[in-house]
């Protein structure tokens, strides 16, 4: 009997159904069920992942029937939450309308954010971040009438005071004069708007959906891989660069003390799109870094048989410990002491392929007269030392690779492990940490 291909969509409904979990080996993060247009945001602890979904993998024309919602604690396990249909909002039954969305928290509630094609933006609320949504208002909260542009596309940004503001719009070389990115400020509500919708001055002609985030001390307006900077929320702002990660929709996001960008694959077609993860690094010009093996492979899939794992591809970081750009190798974790000792972590879980694996090298400096420490520990159910190293102070932080061989006797007996890097500082001075490796 002929072995026929089931049709992705009725994978991806009985995984809803059974909220079966994915684990990726690479990105894309989630393979082969036309999971388009990807946001994420940090909900009670949690990553969760707003969609579209590239309904027909043969289809000629960009169509979506619905939107999905994911989560993850590590961005590499993916929990499949829920459908969202247009069925309860003011848009009603589609099978192609369903553009991209983003959603926001506040007030103790959910708001789910929606194109209505390439011409309206809705906005519904539940008590969950997966729903169930149900319509705000029973009228769009961009009608399609308030701009000269597109109303659709909408980016959530919540700045450090708590305000809350709607990005959206489409350039003017795909739609026409007027068209562009706008920006207006939400209600506490959430559901209206405080002000008229303002054009955002830009000196780029633009791309596909717009996002909004603040970096450090500079805001970021960024459309697909391209990232425009501004000191103001409003503007103007300056094209800087180009990530280089994707043509397509994409989203940033903070947490744990690391920066992570989700971005479109065209999976294999551009109709037809999955979403990646990478991290994203800030150098002191302002500008973003993505490295091209991460990119390629995604998050927190670190493998012990690499040449080396980058410092900076921590999945979390804490206490002293900071990123720092590095003119030589790029970026470095720096731990900085002063009349006190300063200890800083990093934590690499499920570092895979450690089977047998003997000892770890580490490419470190150190301009600390009394020197530093760096042990690297086991965790997970339990912690275990697995060895430790002092690092020698060294003129002018002049690089070394250290062996650490404490765990010689006993290689390691598994096949994955939950890595912590402890650095301790013991006085004036830092410590760097450049990338580490193990070896046989």
């Amino acid at each position: 009997m002929e072995n026929k291909k089931r049709e992705p969509v009725k994978v991806l409904e009985e995984l809803m159904a059974t909220k079966t979990p994915i684990r990726c080996q690479k990105n894309p993060v989630i393979q082969g069920l036309g999971i388009c247009d990807p946001h994420i945001q940090l909900f009670e602890g949690k990553v969760y992942l707003y969609s579209g979904h590239d309904f027909n993998p043969d289809k000629s024309e960009f169509g979506t029937d619905r939107w999905t919602v994911w989560s993850t604690e590590d961005f590499v396990t993916w929990t499949p939450e829920s459908f969202i249909f247009s069925d309860d909002f003011f848009m009603g039954k589609t099978t192609n309308a369903c553009w991209a969305a983003d959603a926001a928290e506040a007030n103790g509630r959910y708001y789910f954010y929606y194109s209505n094609l390439n011409v309206q933006t809705g906005v519904a609320v539940s008590d969950r971040p997966f729903g169930p949504f149900k319509d705000a208002e029973s009228s769009p909260i961009l009608d399609g009438t308030l701009t000269p542009t597109r109303e659709y596309d909408p980016a959530i940004f919540k700045d450090v005071d708590g305000s809350a503001y709607i990005v959206f719009g489409a350039p003017a070389w795909c739609y026409g004069e007027g068209c562009g990115y706008y920006i207006a400020k939400l209600n506490e509500d959430m559901v209206t708007l405080a002000e008229t919708p303002r054009y955002i001055e830009l000196d780029h002609e633009g791309d596909d959906k717009p996002s909004l985030n603040r970096i450090g001390d500079k805001y970021y307006l960024t459309f697909s891989s391209f990232y425009a900077i501004s000191d103001n929320v409003y503007g103007p702002y300056h094209l800087l660069g180009n990530t280089g990660a994707s043509a397509d929709h994409g989203s940033y996001l903070e947490w744990n003390g690391q920066l992570f960008n989700c971005f479109t694959i065209y999976d294999p077609l551009c109709l037809y799109r999955a979403p990646g993860i990478c991290y994203v690094h800030q150098k002191a010009n302002y500008e973003l870094v993505v490295d091209p093996m991460i990119v390629e492979y995604g998050v927190g899939q670190h493998d012990g048989n690499w040449n080396r794992i980058e410092a900076e591809w921590y999945m979390k970081i804490a206490g002293a410990a900071k990123k720092v750009e590095n003119m030589r190798y790029g970026f470095d974790v720096e731990v900085s002491g002063g009349e006190e000792a300063a200890v800083g972590e990093l934590y690499f879980p499920k570092i895979r392929n450690v089977r047998g694996k003997r000892g770890i090298a580490l490419f470190t400096s150190c301009n600390c007269p009394e020197g530093a420490e760096i042990e690297v520990w086991q965790t997970g159910d339990e912690e275990k030392l697995l060895g430790s190293c002092r690092v020698p102070v060294k003129r002018r932080h002049s690089w070394r690779s250290y062996r650490i061989a404490d765990f010689l006797i006993d290689p390691l007996d598994l096949d994955t492990v939950d890595l912590k890097l402890v650095i301790r500082v013991n006085g004036k001075g830092s410590c760097r940490l450049d990338s580490f490796r193990f070896y046989p």
